[in-house]
């Protein structure tokens, strides 16, 4: 063999050598997270997509959701005083309908048309309805409104009607990214998709109990810095998952805007009913099996207790849940599931206003000693 074949054979055997490399690359860079577009990409920079760089966890979800996320209006009636006069009457009142278009948001939770918004949405409502994202206008009717926990479940017809995921938000993280995804527009600017805002969770288990002649009661609320505008109750907050963490209810502000501090209800509180409705059809009425009033010092004294605060037992059911779990007049409950009470009001809150089947555990004081009772929130017609 002379030289020149021997420099053939040597290159010929280098560039087998070099194929054999080159097809073990794509296996090699999967390891690394390179992928054959990126290697491609780096072979010709140009033909990288600026859109698919961009492309992050939060824009899949708010893709993810949008379907789900649906616009709430309604017809109520409203009463006009007659401007004119006559012998048998100071003035007269005429009923008119009055459509207000679009007055806050809702998810869709159910494949078979379940909706799920706040019940200061739809308060007073004389006809539902809803916008969907693909422009579908639906009556809806409520078949389920809790006032005290401001929830309501809507029902609508329709084919295709894209549900939610829902998350879990006792698993929540205080620092974690969450999307707060509402409706406010519906068709009233040609386009019935969702707006999107980006936040953190802000905090977890905030506790508000409102004022007015039908109080409300917010417990153990999600805090949020992603805006919450006006029309965006009842929209969803979710996680990068794209999951359903929570219902958004309501912010604190001055000027009525947003200004980062928004909250919104759990979605396993919003679980519970929807399983409630799946299965009954209906919000089954609770079973209140004991009463409570306010404690002072001078109570607690005839008690032979030392709290300075809590709600004692006055009047109680015999064989119901708390009877049977041991609870007895005269007992002052000093805590309900790790919350304080201060007042007959806390009671309400974390016992009566908790979803059927929620486990109650109370510390109680009966004659100065500390003991604990255990039992479930019951329905009336168990």
């Amino acid at each position: 063999m002379n030289q020149k074949t021997l420099w053939k054979v040597l290159l010929l055997t280098n560039l087998l050598w070099l194929l054999l490399l080159l097809s073990a690359i794509p296996w090699r860079g999967e390891n690394l997270g390179i992928t054959t577009k990126a290697v491609a990409a780096a072979a010709n920079p140009s033909s990288l997509s600026r859109t698919s760089a961009r492309r992050t966890e939060i824009v899949e979800a708010a893709e993810k959701v949008a379907p789900s996320i649906v616009s709430v209006g309604a017809s109520r009636t409203s009463y006009m005083v007659s401007p004119f006069f006559d012998f048998f009457s100071d003035f007269a009142l005429f009923p008119y309908q009055e459509k207000i278009p679009y007055l806050g948001s809702g998810v869709i939770v159910s494949s078979s048309g379940l909706i799920v918004t706040n019940y200061h949405v739809i308060e007073q409502a004389d006809d539902v309805f809803v916008t969907l994202s693909d422009g579908r206008e639906l009556p809806a009717t409520v078949v389920a409104a809790d006032s005290v926990l401001d929830l309501a479940i809507l029902k609508v017809s329709g084919t295709d009607l894209p549900a939610i995921k829902m998350g879990d938000s006792d698993d929540l993280m205080v620092g974690e990214w969450v999307l707060a995804m509402g409706n406010p527009f519906g068709n009233l600017i040609g386009d019935p998709h969702p707006t999107v805002t980006v936040g953190v969770v802000s905090a977890l288990k905030r506790s508000f109990r409102s004022g007015g002649p039908s109080p409300k009661v917010y417990q153990d609320m999600i805090q949020t810095d992603a805006a919450i505008n006006p029309g965006n109750s009842g929209g969803a907050l979710v996680n990068v998952a794209g999951e359903l963490v929570g219902i958004n209810t309501f912010i604190v502000s001055r000027s009525g805007g947003s200004i980062g501090i928004g909250f919104a209800i759990p979605v396993n509180r919003v679980k519970a009913l929807v399983e409630e409705i799946t299965k009954y059809g209906r919000l089954r009425p609770k079973l209140v099996d004991f009463r409570v009033q306010n404690v002072n010092a001078r109570v607690a004294r005839i008690l032979g207790s030392r709290v300075t605060a809590g709600a004692v037992v006055s009047e109680i059911q015999r064989n119901g849940p708390a009877y049977r779990a041991g609870l007895r007049v005269g007992d002052i409950l000093t805590s309900v599931n790790g919350h304080e009470i201060r007042s007959a009001d806390d009671i309400f809150a974390n016992i009566w206003a908790q979803p059927l089947g929620t486990p109650i555990k109370c510390e109680i004081d009966r004659g100065g000693r500390r003991l604990t009772v255990e039992f479930k929130v019951s329905g009336s017609e168990e």
